[in-house]
C-alpha cells in the first residue's frame, strides 16, 4: 500500500516527458541560442555605454576640482569613455559568439594598412596629445590660430574648437594649430595699443607732442608703468610719422585705443595740426567742363 503511494506521489511530481522535452529542444535550438547571445550582447553594449559615460563624467569632476586644466580634463575624459566603449565592445562580440583569436588576427593585419591610410588623422591626434602637454591656451583664452581669432572652446581628440567675436564656430584639426604660430591674447594681463598718426610737414610739432601728452595723462586707463612712449617715428613725402604707444589692460586696450583716436581726430585740426593726405585733393571741376 505504501509503495503505491509513492510511486503515485513521483508521478504526480514528475514533470510530463513530452514537456521537457518540448523545453529541452527549445533550449538547444541553435537560432534560439544565437538570438540569446545577439540579444546579451547588445543589452552589454547598452549597459556599458551608460557605465562608460558615468565613469568619464566622474573622472572628470575628480579632475576639476583637483584643479587640473579644464582642457586636459575634457582630453582625458574623452579618451577614457572611448576606451571603456571599445573594451565592452570587444566583450560584447565575444559574447555574442564571434572568434576573437580569428578576429585579433584579422585586426592586427588589417591595422597596419589601416594606420597607413589615417596616419593623418593619427597626427592629429599626436597633435592634440602635444597640445594638451604644452598647454599653449586654456579653455576661455583668447587666440589666433591660423590668422583666425576666437575664444577656445576645447580641444577634442581631433579637433581644437574656437568661438569666434562675431558668434561663429571655428574648427581646426589638431595638426592645423600646431603647424603655424599661436598667439594668445589672454595669456598677459597688460597689452600695448599703438597709434600711428602721419601729419603734415609743416605741423606744429611742439603742440602735437604738449596734445598727446596731455591726451595720455588725462586717461585713467592708460598705465603709467610702462610708461607711455611718445616720438616721431618717420619723416616721408607724405608727411611725418607720428607714433604713441599706451599700455592698459587687456580688457581696456580696444576703448583706450578708440577713444584716444576719437580724441585726436576732433581736436588736432583746432590746435594748428593737420593730417597729411595720402593722396592729392581732386582738383574742382571747371564750369566750361561741366
Amino acid at each position: 500500500m505504501q509503495l503505491t503511494a509513492l510511486i503515485a506521489l513521483a508521478a504526480a511530481v514528475t514533470p510530463a516527458p513530452q514537456q521537457r522535452s518540448v523545453i529541452a529542444e527549445l533550449v538547444n535550438d541553435p537560432l534560439v541560442l544565437i538570438a540569446l547571445k545577439i540579444v546579451g550582447a547588445l543589452t552589454l553594449v547598452w549597459i556599458g555605454m551608460r557605465i562608460g559615460r558615468w565613469m568619464a563624467n566622474i573622472e572628470h569632476r575628480v579632475l576639476l576640482r583637483a584643479h587640473v586644466d579644464q582642457i586636459l580634463a575634457e582630453f582625458l575624459r574623452n579618451l577614457t569613455y572611448a576606451a571603456v566603449l571599445a573594451l565592452i565592445l570587444i566583450s560584447a562580440l565575444e559574447l555574442a559568439g564571434f572568434p576573437m583569436t580569428s578576429l585579433f588576427t584579422v585586426l592586427g593585419a588589417a591595422g597596419l594598412a589601416i594606420g597607413l591610410a589615417l596616419k593623418d588623422s593619427l597626427a592629429h591626434i599626436a597633435a592634440g596629445v602635444v597640445l594638451i602637454v604644452l598647454r599653449p591656451f586654456r579653455v576661455g583664452d583668447a587666440v589666433k590660430i591660423a590668422g583666425q581669432d576666437g575664444v577656445v572652446e576645447g580641444v577634442f581628440i581631433f579637433q581644437t574648437r574656437l568661438h569666434t567675436y562675431d558668434n561663429t564656430d571655428l574648427v581646426f584639426m589638431n595638426g592645423q594649430v600646431i603647424a603655424g604660430p599661436i598667439i594668445n591674447y589672454s595669456q598677459r594681463t597688460t597689452r600695448r595699443s599703438d597709434i600711428t598718426l602721419k601729419l603734415v610737414h609743416g605741423a606744429d610739432l611742439g603742440a602735437m607732442f604738449a596734445f598727446a601728452k596731455e591726451a595720455v595723462a588725462a586717461d585713467k586707463r592708460i598705465l603709467k608703468d610702462p610708461a607711455p612712449y611718445i616720438a616721431i617715428g618717420d619723416i616721408t613725402e607724405q608727411g611725418i610719422v607720428f607714433v604713441i604707444q599706451v599700455w592698459s589692460t587687456a580688457a581696456d586696450m580696444g576703448n583706450v585705443r578708440g577713444d584716444l583716436l576719437v580724441k585726436f581726430q576732433r581736436e588736432l585740426p583746432g590746435k594748428g595740426v593737420d593730417f597729411a593726405r595720402l593722396y592729392p585733393a581732386a582738383a574742382p571741376v571747371s564750369a566750361q567742363a561741366r
